[in-house]
């Protein structure tokens, strides 16, 4: 059985600047072929409409999301690379509200830029809350990293 555990912090700029999200990769027995299961340890918040409160990762990459066909696993082509990269920036992107395809079509207006900046104020906070329930509850068997020369 092959798995990952995958840290992605958050870009600046958004509203996961500088957050650890936590992923469990598993790969299966017909990878590449297939693309890789992905777990996201969300706390049980919901700080993006495609990062789901019961772990599921919504991305067309993944073949979990609907997207067009240049937007699908394709065999022999897609990596593991560019899904952590898909997660980072198309997920946990400036305005996550406009994500939700519900919400899509606003895009741009006066309500929809005030809503997203609502939801982005809501999305931090989640987030915050996520990183303390993370450093009181690591996911097991996570190696501590300690990088002294970095200050």
């Amino acid at each position: 059985m092959d798995l990952l555990r995958a840290v992605i912090i958050g870009a600046e700029g958004t509203p996961y600047h500088d957050g650890l999200f936590f992923f469990d990769v598993f790969f299966p027995y017909k990878y590449p072929d297939v693309p890789p299961k992905v777990h996201y340890h969300s706390s049980g918040l919901i700080i993006n409409p495609n990062l789901r409160y019961d772990g599921k990762v919504c991305l067309s990459l993944l073949n979990t999301w609907s997207g067009g066909k240049n937007e699908k696993w394709t065999p022999g082509v897609s990596t593991m690379l560019q899904v952590l990269v898909s997660i980072q920036g198309l997920i946990l992107n400036e305005k996550p509200y406009f994500n939700d395809p519900i919400f899509a079509r606003p895009s741009g207006s006066r309500t929809g830029e005030y809503r997203s900046m609502k939801y982005n104020e809501r999305t931090l906070i989640y987030s915050l809350k996520t990183m303390v329930y993370t450093m009181r509850n690591p996911p097991k068997k996570m190696k501590i990293f300690s990088f002294p020369n970095c200050m």
